[in-house]
């Protein structure tokens, strides 16, 4: 990509068609997940994946802190003199930084998944069903974490295409598998996280191949000065991640608000004042 002598019309198209992309499969197999697992289980199944909304963007905006940010001083310093060192100084510090934070968050998921569950919002009704979700998750809880980080980062090392495709292949895989597994092995919601589960492995495999493609520019290396690229990385990133995380809290906030509503008084709940107000 060179912005100073390239067809902008066409590097433009590029990305757009790139982000559109990866943006749209993403709604379409939550939508599915949704549809196949409600059909399955009624409105405890629909009730479970939506204690898990705002898990998934907490993990997500974790990503997307580091990749954004990483990726965005890593172009910048690509523009200024193109450092080789230096620009993978960034990659480097937003690689073992998301590690970090994703070790820690899944040694807490695996520790604690009963109390992370309530805290966003399953009662004693929804606690069975979620854990029957969580249990193929739990295995890769960083690689959510990855996907985001990895996809910024190729954005910025010229393959964009890479990225979608990879969100592509996984959001289809997740859409194939939710039926598959859900209906065709009757696992039930244990068969939706599989599904899940497996389709972002699959993004984060394809991703992965950039590191032996000839556009690869991202490599490990020494770092000087961690504390203060890992500081401008955050601040960095920090605009994008907080608009995801806020969602987040704002609909764990709105879970726990609702936590006594459930199939059998939802029709007296919704004429009650709190529902019109």
């Amino acid at each position: 990509m060179d912005l100073l002598r390239g067809d902008i019309k066409r590097i433009y198209f590029k990305y757009l068609s790139a982000a559109f992309g990866g943006a749209m499969i993403g709604s379409i197999y939550s939508f599915v997940d949704m549809i196949v697992v409600g059909q399955y289980h009624g409105p405890l199944g629909t009730a479970a994946l939506a204690v898990f909304a705002p898990i998934w963007n907490i993990l997500y905006s974790l990503g997307l802190l580091f990749g954004i940010g990483g990726a965005v001083i890593f172009s910048v310093v690509r523009g200024q003199r193109h450092d080789s060192d230096k620009e993978n100084g960034f990659f480097t510090v937003s690689l073992l930084s998301s590690s970090i934070i994703g070790i820690i968050i899944w040694i807490v998921f695996w520790v604690f998944d009963t109390e992370i569950l309530k805290i966003f919002g399953a009662d004693t009704e929804l606690l069975p069903i979620c854990m029957r979700y969580l249990q193929p998750i739990k295995f890769v809880i960083p690689v959510y974490i990855f996907s985001q980080l990895l996809s910024s980062f190729l954005r910025n090392d010229n393959d964009p295409v890479r990225a979608t495709v990879a969100v592509l292949a996984g959001g289809g895989f997740n859409i194939f598998g939710d039926v598959f597994f859900v209906f065709g092995l009757d696992m039930g919601i244990f068969g939706a996280g599989l599904a899940t589960a497996a389709g972002n492995l699959i993004t984060l495999a394809i991703l992965s191949t950039h590191f032996l493609s000839k556009k690869n520019t991202l490599r490990i290396v020494s770092v000087k000065w961690f504390r203060h690229k890992l500081f401008a990385i955050i601040q960095t990133g920090f605009a994008t991640f907080f608009v995801d995380v806020a969602m987040g809290i704002v609909t764990m906030l709105r879970l726990q608000c609702g936590a006594g509503v459930t199939a059998d008084n939802f029709y007296e709940f919704r004429g009650s004042k709190i529902w019109t107000d």
